[in-house]
């Protein structure tokens, strides 16, 4: 089970540190929304995770069907876009580009793309969930 610990930081607006493990992150708005632009927003933490899961799980895979993956990156960006089922509404979009550099096939280049379907992160939000929220008095 993962667990990740955040709390606000005291005296601002929403500058946020998250504990996991022994790291400590630091999470917060644009000064343009009354932050202080002291770390990356949540949702730019989501990019980053989906991102590194990404690369890792084709890291994975490309070590046991030997692609030639000598450099990699992954450009993950969200936008709203027209939803096509729902006239006049809205959707979120959530596009990668991945770019790798190596000795690779058309065929191991749409193998790559398939496998970054199987990235968990991408799952967590895409797959059928359960979220829980309880509210306690400290």
């Amino acid at each position: 089970m993962a667990q990740v610990t955040s709390k606000l930081v005291q005296g601002t607006t929403y500058k946020v540190e998250a504990q996991i493990g022994n790291f400590t992150l630091t999470s917060d708005q644009p000064q343009s929304v009354g932050g202080n632009d002291s770390g990356p927003s949540p949702k730019d933490f989501l990019l980053t995770a989906i991102g590194a899961c990404t690369i890792q799980t084709i890291r994975m895979v490309a070590a046991k069907r030997n692609w030639d993956v000598q450099e990699m990156s992954v450009t993950v960006t969200i936008s709203e876009v027209a939803d096509p089922n729902n006239a006049g509404g809205k959707i979120t979009l959530i596009d990668e580009l991945i770019e790798v550099k190596g000795n690779l096939s058309q065929a191991d280049l749409d193998a790559i793309e398939k496998t970054a379907g199987r990235c968990p992160v991408l799952k967590i939000i895409t797959d059928p969930k359960l979220v829980q929220k309880k509210a306690v008095k400290v």
